[in-house]
């Protein structure tokens, strides 16, 4: 393997030179017109500038592993996620290729803190908490260690520069609930790609280009985090439970789910009322609204 260590940027938007090491230990070094940061959650270029900082209006940690012989859903639904909320937070259940399930829990910070056990038993204690996950693990074994990760929400100060774009993960990383990171890597890609070509094929229309380029890269990340940081809170769990579909909400926010946010799909007349009606029934509900309001601002904070 090969990893990136340092970068250099030319003057004048004359391009970049990264430095690499080996894992033999020789090292290389590479000229290029433009840079693409596709390092993930490494976050190459915002570590190196120093730009990269936690969400400051979100934080939540994750315990997770692989099992073997998970109850799936029947026949055609077999691969569909599952989510299931618990006491404190919520799990998700992932149907893998190789027949193994990924089964997480993504949970308040205070709650990880009160750990007092092994981690493993900590998480088979937490998965017992939730009746129909247990269930559907009654008869899987675990076939990875448990992890355990902390604070993994962040974003960065800035999505590009004269020679450079941060794609994906690269730029900001807000929560796995909805398995949207994929998915908004990958449109951060289609659309840097055109965004490097104008770059350098018509410098005059950089500026405009790399500009469109930020917007876009900005908008996934809005679109999702209003649900993202609203997914604990009561209002939204009995909105997301209720049967019924007025002003086709339910269309909608599938259609967000499913990542149809960047077409001309017109959904955002319904999650206009969606969000209304979210902010009329927290109002309803005030006390509760506030005690989930105050636990999500508290655990911001750890």
């Amino acid at each position: 393997g090969c990893r990136a260590r340092s970068v250099e940027f030319l003057p004048h938007e004359r391009g970049a030179i990264v430095h690499a090491l080996r894992e033999d230990g020789s090292t290389e070094t590479w000229k290029a017109r433009f840079l693409v940061d596709a390092s993930g959650r490494d976050t190459f270029l915002g570590t190196c500038f120093k730009i990269k900082r936690n969400n400051p209006k979100h934080n939540s940690s994750a315990l997770y592993a692989h099992f073997r012989g998970a109850h799936r859903l029947p026949a055609s639904e077999e691969g569909h996620i599952s989510l299931f909320w618990f006491e404190h937070g919520w799990f998700w259940f992932i149907p893998l290729a190789d027949g193994t399930t990924s089964v997480g829990a993504v949970v308040w910070p205070s709650y990880l803190k009160t750990r007092k056990k092994p981690v493993e038993d900590f998480f088979a204690d937490t998965i017992a908490m939730s009746p129909e996950l247990a269930m559907r693990l009654a008869d899987a074994r675990r076939v990875t260690d448990v992890e355990a990760t902390g604070n993994y929400a962040y974003i960065c100060a800035q999505t590009h520069g004269e020679s450079f774009l941060m794609l994906g993960d690269a730029f900001a990383f807000y929560d796995p609930v909805f398995s949207s990171g994929v998915m908004l890597a990958m449109q951060s890609a289609f659309i840097g790609a055109d965004t490097i070509d104008i770059c350098l094929r018509q410098p005059r229309r950089a500026a405009a280009a790399l500009r469109h380029f930020d917007r876009k890269s900005r908008h996934g990340g809005k679109v999702f985090s209003w649900y993202i940081y609203r997914i604990t809170q009561p209002a939204l769990r009995d909105m997301f439970m209720y049967p019924g579909n007025p002003a086709r909400t339910k269309e909608a926010v599938l259609s967000v789910l499913a990542g149809d946010i960047f077409n001309k799909t017109p959904i955002w007349t319904s999650l206009r009322f969606f969000k209304m009606v979210y902010y009329l029934m927290s109002i309803r509900h005030l006390g509760r609204s506030w005690a989930a309001y105050k636990k999500r601002k508290g655990n911001i904070r750890i």
